[in-house]
């Protein structure tokens, strides 16, 4: 069935034309769709409430068929959730969600997150089929998008075949795009699996002071077991994060296994504490890994970051390659590319970069180097045919006699005169 919301409409009505509209959200969430079913929102118009999938049935047999929420007409529906959540989906699959806005009351006085799909099943259940296409998500306290895992019995059940596509999710608080779950180093698997970012902004979601953990993130994925990130822009986030053991990131993941980060931009993230504020990071525990074809520049953090923290799981087999980092470290003496490692589980290894453009000069608030591999917890570490180019002030290498740390036929120029235009990707 397809159904269709209008401000003219009337709640009493079939809902099943467009003449026939209902009025509110607060009837679409008394509805028990089905899978198949499609609810329409009048283009241009704005809906006051808060969107919910609690009654929607979905069977095995169901997979190839979903639910739909969108608008109709030119343009797009808003849904103004005021100090509540936009949209929550509670252990449901077999969602699309397009051509829509949510807006919150302000990132200071809503208490939610703007699109939340969240996942409590036993037994590794994982649900499948989300697609968020054409949304613009602004004003919510926590995460523009939001992914969570929480069973209760400590399993891997999450979400995967999730696709985020042509979506902004700007001044929100804790992050842009968001994905966690139940966290395990010592347990095999991993919650979600296969998603898709592409073509989606995330900027302005400047963190949550006080919130006790990072925060202030553009797009962020964990306990992932494939995903791929391409074409996507992070920029002027993390600027209230307070907290002093990690901090927001533009683009990044941790605790995931094949991951793919690649024709991205990340600039101007920033951050309130001495950590991060970076352009693009794999920590804690990733594996075969790419990063690649991506561009980062006056970042307060690393352009690259990899870092290894207490209790994450083994990192190894990725490669950072055909990336360029522009003036970043401009806060906290990050380098353009960086690894920090405690060495738990081994610590960062067997780890290539190859192909990759640093352009860093000196810093009134930091002491930025170009790349800084000097962490101790690093191991069969390999830099070959990268470019590292300085103003004479900066750092270029920090850690190149490190002897887990090899160099083959790079460029090292430390007195290069940098044209005053800004450089370009």
């Amino acid at each position: 069935m397809d159904y269709y919301v209008s401000p003219l409409g009337d709640d009493s009505n079939s809902g099943l034309s467009e003449k026939q509209p209902w009025q509110s959200i607060k009837r679409v969430n008394t509805m028990e769709l089905l899978p198949g079913d499609s609810v329409w929102f009048k283009a241009n118009q704005t809906f006051f409430g808060n969107l919910h999938l609690a009654k929607v049935k979905q069977r095995q047999a169901d997979e190839a068929r979903v639910v739909t929420i969108g608008s109709y007409g030119s343009g797009r529906a808003t849904i103004d959730a005021g100090s509540g959540a936009g949209f929550i989906a509670k252990n449901r699959g077999g969602v699309h969600l397009v051509n829509l806005n949510f807006v919150g009351a302000g990132a200071s006085k809503n208490t939610g997150s703007g699109i939340s799909f969240i996942n409590t099943l036993l037994r590794d259940t994982k649900l499948s089929d989300i697609r968020i296409h054409q949304v613009d998500v602004s004003g919510f306290k926590y995460a523009g998008v939001n992914f969570t895992a929480q069973p209760i019995d400590n399993s891997r059940s999450g979400f995967r075949n999730v696709s985020i596509t042509n979506t902004t999710s700007h001044d929100n608080g804790d992050a842009g795009i968001s994905c966690i779950g139940a966290w395990n180093s010592g347990r095999n698997g991993y919650a979600h699996a296969d998603f898709y970012v592409g073509n989606c902004s995330a900027y302005r979601n400047a963190g949550i002071s006080g919130k006790g953990s990072h925060s202030g993130n553009g797009i962020v994925l964990a306990q992932m077991d494939g995903a791929l990130i391409e074409h996507c822009r992070a920029y002027e986030n993390g600027k209230l994060n307070d907290y002093e053991d990690g901090g927001p990131v533009g683009i990044w993941t941790w605790d995931a296994n094949r991951v793919v980060i690649q024709f991205n931009e990340s600039h101007h993230n920033r951050t309130g504490s001495s950590k991060d504020g970076g352009g693009f990071d794999l920590d804690g525990g990733v594996t075969n890994s790419v990063v690649q074809h991506n561009y980062s520049h006056d970042n307060d953090g690393a352009g690259y970051l990899l870092a290894q923290f207490d209790g994450a799981r083994p990192f190894y087999g990725n490669v950072i390659r055909n990336n360029l980092s522009v003036n970043d470290g401009r806060k906290n003496s990050y380098g353009g590319i960086h690894l920090w490692s405690t060495g738990a589980n081994g610590g960062i290894t067997d780890t290539k970069f190859y192909a990759n453009t640093v352009y860093t000069i000196h810093s009134a608030n930091s002491s930025p180097a170009a790349i800084d591999c000097s962490s101790e917890g690093v191991r069969n570490i390999c830099f070959y045919n990268n470019r590292f180019y300085t103003d004479g002030k900066a750092d270029c290498v920090r850690g190149q006699t490190n002897r887990n740390v090899i160099f083959e036929n790079n460029t090292f120029a430390t007195n290069y005169k940098f044209p005053r235009a800004p450089i370009e990707a």
